[in-house]
C-alpha cells in the first residue's frame, strides 16, 4: 500500500503573553497552546515561592510561576519559552521581547498585553498615594505596555502583520459609584487603564492597512489567585468572578475569531457564554 506524502509540517503559530505566571495570563497562554500556538510567557516570578509571588494586599505567597505555566503549555504539546520581565525595568523590555521571539523561532503572530503593575497602594485614595506609587503605576501600566507593544509591532510589520490583544478593564471606561475601599477602584488605576485602552484603536489607525490587527478585551470579574488571596478587599470579585481557565479559553477564541472588528472593544464574558462555558447569568447586573 502506498502512503501519500503529507507534505511539510505546517508552521505553528506563535504568541507572546505577558503576566502569565498565574491568573488571566496563564489561562490565555494555556488556551492558546491548546489551540495550536507555541507560547512565550513573561512575568517576574520564575519559580514557585519567589519574592515576587507575595500578594501586596495580604503578604501571602501566591501559587504560580513561569515554570509551572511552561510545564502546562508543554503538556499539551506546545513549545514554551519563558522570559523574566519586570514592567518597571524599562531598559530591559525590548530585549525581553526580542528574546521571546527568538525563542519562538523568529516570528510572532500574536501579542497579548496582560501584565500590569502589582504593588502596594491598590486600596488607597488618590491623596493618600505617594508620588513613587503613582509613578510606578503609570510606568507599569502605560509606559511599559507601549514599549513592549512597539517592539512587538516592529517585528510584526517586518513579517507582514500580526495581532495585538490588550486585556483592559471597565475601570478605564466607566466611573464607579463608590471610591476605592467602598466597592470602587483607585483613581490611578482607572487613569492608567484609560490610557492603555487607547493603544489598540490607534494601532489600527496607524498600521491597520499594513496587516496589524488590534483590539481590547474586557475579561470582567475573574477569580484569580491574587483576588482570592486578597480576602475581604476583593471578596465581591472572588464571589462573582469567572475562573482564569474559562476566561482564558474565551479570550483565545476571540484572538482566532476573524469577525472581531479591528480596533474594537469586546467582552470576554459574552464569548464565554456563547461557548457554553458559563451560565447566562453568571455575573451580576
Amino acid at each position: 500500500m502506498t502512503v501519500a506524502d503529507p507534505g511539510p509540517d505546517p508552521v505553528r503559530r506563535t504568541a507572546l503573553v505577558t503576566g502569565a505566571s498565574r491568573g488571566i495570563g496563564k489561562g490565555i497562554a494555556i488556551a492558546l497552546a491548546r489551540a495550536g500556538y507555541d507560547i512565550a510567557i513573561t512575568a517576574r516570578t520564575l519559580n514557585e515561592g519567589d519574592p515576587s509571588s507575595i500578594a501586596p494586599e495580604t503578604g501571602l505567597a501566591l501559587p504560580g510561576s513561569l515554570a509551572t505555566t511552561a510545564d502546562e503549555i508543554e503538556s499539551v504539546g506546545a513549545r514554551a519559552v519563558s522570559v523574566r520581565l519586570d514592567l518597571l525595568e524599562l531598559d530591559t523590555l525590548a530585549g525581553a521581547v526580542d528574546a521571546a521571539i527568538t525563542g519562538l523561532g523568529g516570528r510572532l503572530d500574536v501579542l497579548v498585553n496582560n501584565a500590569i503593575y502589582v504593588g502596594e497602594g491598590n486600596d488607597r485614595l488618590f491623596a493618600d498615594c505617594g508620588p513613587d506609587n503613582l509613578i510606578k503605576r503609570v510606568t507599569g501600566n502605560i509606559t511599559a505596555q507601549m514599549l513592549i507593544t512597539q517592539r512587538a509591532v516592529r517585528h510584526m510589520l517586518a513579517a507582514g502583520g500580526g495581532t495585538v490583544c490588550n486585556i483592559t478593564s471597565a475601570a478605564g471606561q466607566t466611573t464607579p459609584r463608590s471610591p476605592v475601599g467602598r466597592g470602587g477602584w483607585p483613581l490611578a488605576y482607572s487613569v492608567t487603564k484609560a490610557g492603555f485602552h487607547r493603544i489598540a484603536d490607534m494601532l489600527v489607525v496607524e498600521y491597520g492597512d499594513q496587516g496589524i490587527r488590534a483590539f481590547n478585551v474586557n475579561p470582567g470579574f475573574v477569580a484569580t489567585e491574587r483576588v482570592v488571596a486578597a480576602g475581604d478587599q476583593l471578596e465581591f470579585v472572588a464571589k462573582h468572578g469567572i475562573t482564569p481557565d474559562v476566561i482564558g479559553t474565551a479570550i483565545a477564541r476571540l484572538i482566532d475569531d476573524p469577525t472581531v472588528v479591528n480596533g474594537s472593544y469586546v467582552q470576554a464574558l459574552d464569548t464565554a457564554r456563547e461557548l457554553g462555558l458559563v451560565p447566562e447569568r453568571t455575573a451580576p447586573t
